[in-house]
């Protein structure tokens, strides 16, 4: 049966079976992630100090007075956004099981998003260059079969000639191209973040060591996370790109 396929189809057989597994593989991860999450989430501590308090803490003494601190709200919870710092509202936003607890997780991703922030203040390239690209690919998928409807209905009013359709999927493309520049560019300015958070939590004296590693490796695990996920954008390009010229080669 494989000796069959031409090298292309082959090519994009390979890819499948290498999507299927980095799949399993995230979900793994992501399980891993979350009971480690959870774990960490019920160890409080040394100083008592709730996520809030150390972000306004570190907020203020960081010249960012003006940033707010706020419990995440129903409507952006359905937006898919977790925790994180809004460049446009210039305030961070924490889970309710965050913002008010004294637990390593919750103020090392507290103090996570107040590193952001200050990213955001001193004018970052890279944290600036991830704002633009996140504005850019939130609408990657309709985007994408919209440029390919489009190019197709283009091409049943002039005849069918497979050029228009043929341009809408390269449009659709580069988008999905330009999603995979944002998760590198987003990798960076995360692992940033958190080696900024460990150097403050450090310096302030606010976690101790043991706290301090406990916190390394949760962020080492978000890592990798969005590394996996990485890994299955662009592999998702590449198969894209091979269905894109068997069907041409198909059409020959």
């Amino acid at each position: 049966m494989l000796e069959n396929l031409s090298g292309l189809e082959f090519a994009s057989l390979v890819v499948s079976i290498l999507i299927v597994a980095f799949l399993v593989i995230a979900l793994v991860v992501q399980i891993y992630l979350i009971v480690k999450y959870r774990q960490f989430n019920k160890t409080p501590l040394a100083n008592g100090l709730t996520s809030e308090q150390t972000a306004r803490s570190l907020l203020d003494a960081n010249g960012l007075n003006y940033v707010k601190v706020e419990k995440l709200g129903f409507f952006r919870r359905i937006l898919l956004f977790g925790n994180h710092y809004s460049v446009m509202k210039k305030t961070i936003y924490l889970r309710s099981n965050i913002l008010n607890s004294s637990s390593v997780t919750a103020v090392g991703i507290a103090t996570q998003k107040v590193c952001q922030a200050i990213q955001h203040k001193n004018k970052d390239k890279s944290f600036l260059f991830r704002y633009v690209l996140q504005i850019l690919t939130m609408f990657t998928p309709i985007i994408f079969y919209g440029a390919i409807v489009l190019g197709l209905a283009v091409d049943l009013i002039i005849g069918f000639t497979g050029t228009p359709t043929l341009i809408g999927l390269l449009v659709g493309l580069a988008f999905y191209i330009l999603t995979f520049v944002f998760k590198i560019v987003d990798i960076k300015v995360e692992k940033k973040a958190n080696e900024q958070t460990v150097a403050i939590l450090q310096s302030a004296n606010i976690f101790n060591e043991q706290e301090i590693a406990t916190l390394k490796s949760l962020f080492k695990l978000y890592i990798i996370a969005d590394v996996i996920q990485l890994v299955l954008s662009l592999l998702k390009i590449i198969q894209t790109i091979l269905k894109l010229f068997i069907k041409a080669k198909s059409k020959q």
